[in-house]
């Protein structure tokens, strides 16, 4: 059953979603160098993903083959959207290392209530906790 607590920073009521802290498995000093650890890896590798297409990319031009052409455009749209994906990800990702310099990471942005640490180390960079996520995702058009 879910309980309703004033929240601090807004008029509207907190939601707990976790019946006891412990239950929620807090975030700890350790766990958070953990979680730390796994999103600088995330974004050194999409750094360098990023850099290995634009080299492909260099060297498809150079060697171009007429017979290669009615291919190209797509992909380069396909390029486009993976690149568009790459930096949407590196931004939830250095958002997530900036929270990470305050006590907000790790917390819900809907019900402000603590993550469990099995959802962050799933996906160290979410901002929501699966109750909320599922109905912000109702909300949501299609």
């Amino acid at each position: 059953m879910a309980v309703t607590t004033p929240s601090p920073s807004a008029e509207r009521p907190v939601v707990s979603h976790h019946p006891n802290p412990t239950e929620a498995k807090l975030l700890t000093r350790k766990r958070r160098l953990i979680l730390h650890a796994k999103l600088t890896k995330q974004r050194d590798r999409l750094l360098m993903n990023v850099h290995l297409s634009r080299l492909a990319e260099r060297e498809a031009e150079a060697q171009s083959d007429p017979l290669d052409q009615a291919t190209e455009g797509l992909e380069q749209e396909l390029t486009i959207q993976t690149r568009i994906r790459a930096l949407e990800q590196l931004h939830r990702i250095e958002r997530a290392l900036r929270l990470m310099q305050t006590n907000e990471y790790g917390r819900c942005r809907r019900c402000h209530q603590e993550i469990p640490y099995k959802r962050l180390a799933v996906k160290p960079d979410t901002i929501y906790c699966v109750p909320c996520l599922s109905h912000l995702e109702k909300e949501w058009p299609v």
